[in-house]
């Protein structure tokens, strides 16, 4: 068979699992971290600062295990280290980094705290792009710390704008726009290299695994601007200051996507979309209906209305939300659990959405082969029966992970998961 008949092959299989019916097999796609840079004699550190060898690592991977869909890097922030040195970036450690508390073989690691302060909000409401520009930038990027003294206010009151503009005549200004077109141009120039990667990986028979990415707007207020201690607070002290805001990032969310992204025939025309505050402990049932799931759903909704399919990829524990998502479109969705009661999650929404995860990875790096083997089964037992199920771990296989336990792994869904 010819990679062109693989690829067909694979999306068919994918296909068939989001349509909730039974393909030929169990479609084997579980989200690959670390492991496949250390496999490859790598480390993550090397990755993040060189994306050929992020492709190198990526093929021989791909190579090796076959998955069904291939395995995207670009979330793995291949060859973005220089660009994150220039811009001086604040919110993120990474491999590699110079100064650095991150492992060489660690993911990249998120530095929260609250940009936007808790009085805040009604500038941000008010003027989102002014306060971005004059108050989160200059705190997130060393590169960009200049932007805190821009005024534009004068401009509007008729006078001759050239005075407005002084400025841009001060050194550290221009050295700031100056690191910016350079970022500008690099990035542009690494685009093209994902892009690359992309048709690459499609050639060699490998449907892409989502077209893009967006967050729940709970999220995104929640992630970068309030942090996690700060928006929990906010829901009763200033609810109505938040759900402002999440309006706010509602139709972004929405059309970061629809306005870059057209669904294809031969693409799986899923958007990634990692559900990070919305877990169990974090908020009571009516805080997360009211405060993350209401906007979340009209972002589902408009994604599948632009004929795309939302993979809302649940992190930590989500046993109390699985009702919640019984509202979803019937076959328009694909949710991934880490962590949750299978059996029930199946009984539930089995014949709503497709389905993965439940099964950790941890698996992978401490136990025999044979234990693996054994829980590998276990979870198709559950999830398999009837189809509208791709096999994927809860998390992601790390460079912990034994090779012969990722190879069992593999092997197991493929034999036996066949229909």
């Amino acid at each position: 068979m010819d990679n062109k008949a693989k690829y067909q092959e694979r999306l068919k299989r994918f296909n068939d699992a989001m349509a909730l019916t039974e393909p030929d097999r169990v479609p084997c796609a579980p989200h690959c971290g670390t492991y496949f840079a250390t496999n490859a004699g790598y480390t993550m550190a090397e990755i993040v600062y060189d994306v050929g060898k992020a492709k190198d690592a990526a093929f021989k991977y791909m190579d090796r295990y076959e998955p069904d869909l291939a395995m995207s890097i670009a979330n793995l922030h291949p060859g973005r280290g220089p660009l994150k040195e220039k811009l001086g970036v604040k919110w993120l450690q990474w491999a590699g980094q110079p100064g650095s508390n991150i492992d060489i073989n660690s993911m990249h690691q998120f530095i929260e705290k609250p940009y936007l302060a808790e009085d805040e909000y009604p500038e941000l409401i008010g003027d989102f792009t002014g306060w971005l520009i004059k108050k989160y930038l200059p705190q997130g990027y060393k590169a960009m710390e200049p932007f805190a003294k821009l005024d534009f206010y004068g401009m509007t009151k008729g006078l001759d704008i050239a005075f407005e503009c002084i400025p841009f005549a001060d050194p550290e200004f221009q050295s700031s726009l100056k690191a910016l077109c350079e970022v500008g141009e690099a990035a542009k120039a690494l685009l093209d290299e994902y892009k690359a990667y992309d048709l690459e990986i499609a050639e060699r028979g490998y449907p892409i695994p989502y077209v893009s990415v967006t967050e729940a707007p709970f999220d995104q207020l929640s992630d970068g601007l309030r942090g996690t201690m700060g928006v929990m607070l906010d829901l009763y002290a200033q609810p109505e200051n938040v759900l402002a805001a999440i309006e706010q990032f509602t139709p972004r969310a929405i059309s970061c996507v629809t306005d870059n992204v057209k669904p294809s025939a031969d693409s799986t025309n899923l958007v990634f979309m990692p559900l990070h505050k919305g877990m169990d402990g974090f908020m009571s049932d009516e805080h997360y209906r009211k405060f993350y799931w209401d906007s979340l759903f009209r972002v589902v909704n408009a994604l599948i209305e632009a004929g795309l399919t939302p993979l809302l990829y649940s992190e930590g524990k989500y046993d109390s939300r699985v009702e919640c998502m019984m509202d979803l479109p019937k076959g328009k969705t694909f949710i991934h659990f880490e962590d949750a009661d299978m059996s029930r999650v199946k009984k539930l929404l089995g014949n709503v959405a497709c389905l993965s995860g439940g099964i950790s990875s941890h698996m992978l790096a401490y136990d025999t082969k044979e234990q693996v083997v054994e829980k590998v089964k276990r979870n198709m037992d559950i999830l398999a029966p009837g189809g509208g199920f791709i096999f994927d771990l809860g998390d992601t296989i790390e460079s912990t992970a034994k090779p012969e336990n990722v190879e069992a792994m593999f092997d197991t869904v493929k034999a036996y998961g066949k229909y």
